[in-house]
């Protein structure tokens, strides 16, 4: 993950009320948005409360797109600006359309993620030794996978153990993430509270 903003999330994420330093040359703040539309506008993708989407992370192509959400008040630069509850960053990667309900394909899904394939596409490092599946659970709509990547982060401090959601939106094979900043401290309760939060976010934005 490429982000020009972590600095600023190191010195805003805490949910401090810090100054930051004025830079030399006057640069107006990035403007902020909770929600990102991919897909030449056809998904809008939002999160909840206090999250923003980093701009500099986002890919949008035609089969597939990626976008990064993390504290509001790091991203504009402004300490004002509204934060978030919890210390963390938020993901979705939607995939191709699906050929079929992707809640019907669950168990096949898991069957993937659970192999040495499935866990090297999953790991930061590309390496399946690197990442592992704590655990499992299967709803209607979703597969929520308890994860332990213990390849190292790629710029952001994240602790390696993490939730994810594999469900569909708008039939697209969708990830979606909750990954806790490193020190935070966010119990399982709260990563799948907010991760069931986050796609509700979603959902009601479309």
């Amino acid at each position: 993950m490429r982000h020009g903003w972590i600095l600023a999330l190191a010195m805003g994420v805490s949910g401090c009320t810090m100054a930051l330093p004025v830079p030399a040359v006057f640069q107006p703040p990035p403007r902020i948005s909770s929600n990102a539309l991919v897909f030449d506008g056809n998904l809008t993708l939002a999160a909840p409360e206090g999250y923003c989407v980093d701009a500099a992370s986002r890919l949008d192509g035609p089969e597939a797109a990626f976008v990064l959400w993390g504290n509001c008040a790091a991203i504009a630069q402004d300490p004002q600006a509204r934060q978030p509850h919890h210390r963390a960053l938020l993901s979705a990667t939607i995939g191709p359309a699906s050929r079929e309900p992707v809640a019907r394909a669950l168990g096949r899904y898991e069957r993937f993620f659970r192999s040495a394939a499935g866990r090297a596409a999953m790991a930061r490092s590309g390496l399946a030794e690197d990442l592992e599946i704590i655990e499992t659970q299967r709803g209607a709509q979703a597969l929520l996978l308890k994860i332990a990547d213990h390849s190292a982060p790629q710029n952001a401090p994240v602790e390696p153990v993490y939730w994810r959601a594999i469900t569909g939106l708008s039939g697209h094979v969708t990830a979606l993430s909750v990954m806790p900043l490193s020190g935070s401290r966010i119990d399982d309760a709260t990563q799948l509270a907010l991760l069931q939060a986050f796609e509700e976010s979603i959902r009601a934005a479309n």
